[in-house]
């Protein structure tokens, strides 16, 4: 090759090349953002569907309708809902650029009373809003109320009487009779009133706790049959706790997941309010997976009990009732349930 060619041709082959690879950059930097350019994008018409005031029993139907505003196909990847609400996608799972979608949702307002508020997550492949939250909301309205739907006693110190009051009202317009109130719990009684109120009539329920309720835990339900169609019984739970001259703060334990080895403890206090000093004389584990030690805070009145999960102990759960022993005539034995998981790290790796 002589000087000329090297010195003219090459050099204008290299710029050309340069020139090629440039132009090669160029196109792809252009094509490149076409390929993710306008992607798909989900557009509801409302999220919000307020069903207003319905009555118990009722089904609520409503189609959320949505757009694909994007420049791809937008896929429906799920949609899920809360308790008592049920959604499906009636138009296809993918949704062409400029094309409408519809969903579907039921609520079934058989079990639910009051104003509700449920919801609706819908999944897509849109990457700037991947997931959209539907709400449906509303009044539940029932022909039968208690108010209120539910009674706590209370902590109620043993022998004493105590007496709550519940109403069961209905439209007053309408041919309904509560025909009978009614609980299997020996620790309650239940008396009835007629009651009209506010163009509604009913019954007023004065359930009243016995005094020779035993202390710890109320748990029961009133039950009431009525000619209501919608709702022709409905229970009312009642529940509370009965102390006696010796409290226990807190009523039980639950130490979580401990790890085999971790030293773990809860600490709980035991005062009495009796009028004479009330000692405690020992501690007692269903399982030496638990452990307890009593400390005197001031004798014959306030003590700590200290509970421990023993390190050597088997993995496994813990279920267990440590029991303390007293002095005091009636309440000789205070039992406080225990619970946990003891587990071993090492499986765990394995």
């Amino acid at each position: 090759m002589n000087a000329w060619v090297r010195t003219t041709f090459l050099p204008f082959l290299t710029w050309f090349s340069v020139l090629a690879v440039l132009a090669t950059v160029a196109a792809q930097a252009q094509t490149a953002p076409q390929a993710t350019a306008n992607p798909p994008q989900i557009a509801f018409k409302g999220t919000v569907f307020d069903f207003g005031k319905v009555e118990q029993g009722d089904q609520v139907n409503h189609l959320f309708r949505f757009t694909n505003q994007g420049g791809r196909d937008l896929r429906i990847e799920a949609v899920k809902t809360s308790c008592g609400c049920t959604a499906a996608v009636i138009s296809s799972e993918v949704t062409t650029p400029g094309s409408e979608g519809t969903i579907s949702a039921t609520f079934d307002t058989s079990k639910f009373f009051g104003e509700k508020v449920k919801q609706i997550t819908v999944h897509s492949n849109d990457p700037a809003n991947p997931v959209v939250t539907l709400t449906m909301q509303g009044e539940i309205a029932v022909e039968v109320e208690a108010n209120p739907a539910q009674l706590y006693l209370g902590k109620v110190r043993r022998g004493a009487s105590a007496t709550h009051t519940i109403e069961l009202l209905h439209d007053a317009s309408k041919p309904i009779t509560i025909t009978n109130v009614a609980t299997d719990s020996p620790l309650i009684s239940v008396q009835t009133e007629e009651l009209e109120k506010q163009g509604k009539k009913g019954k007023k329920l004065l359930v009243t706790l016995k005094k020779d309720a035993p202390l710890g835990r109320v748990s029961t339900e009133i039950n009431v049959a009525t000619t209501s169609q919608k709702r022709p019984s409905l229970s009312i739970p009642v529940f509370g706790q009965i102390e006696g001259d010796l409290t226990v703060t807190p009523t039980q334990v639950s130490f979580g997941v401990v790890r085999k080895g971790e030293t773990k403890e809860n600490s709980l206090s035991i005062k009495s309010r009796a009028a004479n000093p009330i000692r405690l004389v020992r501690t007692q584990s269903s399982t030496p997976t638990v452990l307890a030690e009593l400390a005197t805070v001031k004798d014959g009145q306030e003590y700590n009990l200290t509970l421990k999960v023993n390190p050597e102990s088997v993995p496994g759960q813990i279920k267990a009732e440590v029991q303390v022993f007293t002095d005091h005539p009636t309440e000789k034995v205070l039992t406080i349930p225990v619970y946990g998981v003891l587990v071993d790290p090492r499986a765990a790796k394995k």
